[in-house]
């Protein structure tokens, strides 16, 4: 029997930049309580700041329900929950590089969404995102593997972020998959090899139950697989 929950993670009802938080506890078969339901995300994320139980944007964001602290802003939550998960590097310069590499997570996230949909993709726009900005941001996860910010004999935070950003891509937009093989191969391996965890695999298989092929959502996501349809023709 699994113990009670300690942690709740509010985010949007798709994986995505949640996917970040919920993807540590299930690679650790930790449960986790997912708050999804829209209404109730909107609710809270528009409360005044001085109302809401952590001042926020946008989520996701967690509430430990044994201290009562709230956070929001995915790496802080990472940061805050990764010791308690056994997923926390040990000394100052792996919490450092496994950090930056997080932090690169989230900025090619930024990127590929478009700063959270401020903006739609374009045929002006994509083809020096896919055919530049997306190979060296690729290169830049290669090669920091290469030279131990990730993928270590241990996991850690960084290796299921990673996992979180590439697998979570990979499934839900295969026409992507080449670009990861072409330019970051040994971190598409790595990401086969996270995902290969029961636990993990689980929790991603209800997702897809739940939600299919659903990515970021919304007209952003219309919008990249506009694009990618028209690069297919």
């Amino acid at each position: 029997m699994k113990p009670e929950a300690r942690y709740e993670l509010l985010y949007w009802p798709l994986p995505f930049r949640g996917c970040f938080v919920s993807y540590l506890f299930a690679y650790r078969n930790i449960p986790l309580i997912e708050i999804t339901d829209y209404q109730e995300v909107e609710r809270l994320r528009g409360l005044p700041p001085a109302e809401q139980a952590v001042p926020f944007m946008g989520p996701p964001t967690l509430r430990d329900r044994q201290t009562g602290l709230s956070l929001s802003q995915m790496p802080a939550i990472v940061l805050y929950v990764a010791p308690e998960l056994d997923l926390m590097p040990q000394s100052p310069s792996d919490i450092a590089t496994a950090m930056k590499t997080l932090m690169d997570c989230n900025d090619i996230l930024m990127e590929i969404c478009r700063y959270n949909g401020s903006m739609m993709w374009s045929r002006e726009t994509w083809p020096e995102f896919r055919s530049q900005r997306l190979p060296n941001w690729l290169g830049i996860l290669e090669e920091s593997l290469l030279r131990g910010f990730f993928g270590k004999e241990t996991p850690n935070f960084a290796d299921i972020g990673i996992y979180a950003l590439l697998g979570n891509l990979i499934r839900c937009l295969p026409e992507l998959e080449s670009d990861v093989l072409d330019s970051a191969p040994k971190t598409h391996a790595l990401c086969q090899r996270i995902g290969t965890e029961p636990s993990l695999a689980s929790l991603v298989a209800s997702q897809e139950a739940r939600y299919g092929k659903l990515y970021c959502g919304g007209q952003i996501e219309q919008s990249i697989r506009e694009m990618l349809r028209l690069d297919a023709d």
